[in-house]
């Protein structure tokens, strides 16, 4: 009898050219939702929602890191470049959280600082311990500045379960990329350029090197959020380069490759939401 996930994953690679809505109603997958509330290790309330199959597990298990000060819930539209219920759709479960400050989560905004980054791994160890989900096959995926709370969470933590790999899709990698050198975020923020105890935790090149799962880095040559930038993306496979994780990617190119003439994905939401399901679907095999 044929496999139902392999049939399935074959349907989600062969409507891949259909808008996103239609791709939903085209799978027609019968989806469960599950709504939770965590306390973070500072006491914070957090809540979070999950999507699975109806079909019994064990499934990969999937967290999505939202960007900015966005709360989980941005995943259940279609603003993003993934949506939590097409990802549900292939086979897995998936869960967004809102990270401290955010939605209806207690705390205040930290711009993917400690107190983010200890939601990260609160939100990944519920999501490991969930009865459908196999802990061995679990994916964090990031959003712009989601990078910033995903890499710090996942290169200082020893004892939490073990993630096949980061993605990420066109993160800002250090202060200077994150305020555009100053001329953004650095209101809002509240903390100079010089306030190293501030920016040294949301620096995701101090981490990535350290991480103990394989690092994918998706990049389009227009970025979403600074269409003239792509240094951040080049300064995080440099410094991934230089550390000692498992493995890490620039989009297509080979594992392992520094690219001087990096290839770029085309740009546009669409050409993202591929590549990122695209990557999902393959690591988390």
């Amino acid at each position: 009898m044929p496999d139902p996930h392999a049939l399935r994953a074959a349907a989600v690679t062969a409507a891949q050219s259909l808008p996103r809505r239609a791709l939903m109603r085209a799978l027609g997958a019968p989806l469960t939702q599950e709504t939770f509330e965590l306390r973070s290790t500072a006491g914070y309330r957090l809540f979070g929602r999950l999507w699975r199959p109806d079909r019994a597990g064990p499934h990969p298990g999937v967290l999505l890191c939202p960007g900015t000060n966005d709360p989980g819930e941005v995943f259940e539209g279609w603003t993003q470049p993934i949506n939590a219920r097409e990802i549900a759709a292939m086979g897995l479960v998936v869960a967004h959280f809102d990270p401290a400050g955010r939605g209806r989560s207690w705390g205040e905004e930290d711009y993917g600082g400690p107190e983010h980054q200890d939601d990260v791994r609160v939100a990944l160890r519920a999501l490991a311990a969930h009865p459908q989900v196999d802990p061995s096959r679990l994916l964090v995926v990031s959003i712009s500045l989601g990078l910033a709370m995903a890499c710090g969470a996942l290169a200082d933590w020893a004892d939490g379960p073990a993630v096949t790999a980061l993605i990420d899709w066109e993160g800002p990698c250090d202060r200077e990329i994150i305020t555009a050198g100053g001329a953004r975020m650095v209101p809002a923020m509240g903390h100079s350029l010089n306030d190293e105890f501030y920016w040294a935790p949301r620096e995701a090149t101090r981490h990535v090197g350290r991480l103990r799962c394989g690092y994918l880095r998706v990049q389009s040559s227009r970025d979403h959020a600074q269409p003239g930038e792509l240094r951040h993306a080049e300064r995080m496979i440099q410094a991934a380069a230089a550390g000692s994780l498992p493995w890490f990617q620039l989009n297509d190119h080979p594992v392992g490759a520094v690219p001087q003439t990096p290839e770029w994905i085309p740009p546009g939401r669409a050409r993202a939401n591929r590549a990122l399901l695209r990557a999902i679907r393959r690591l988390s095999q």
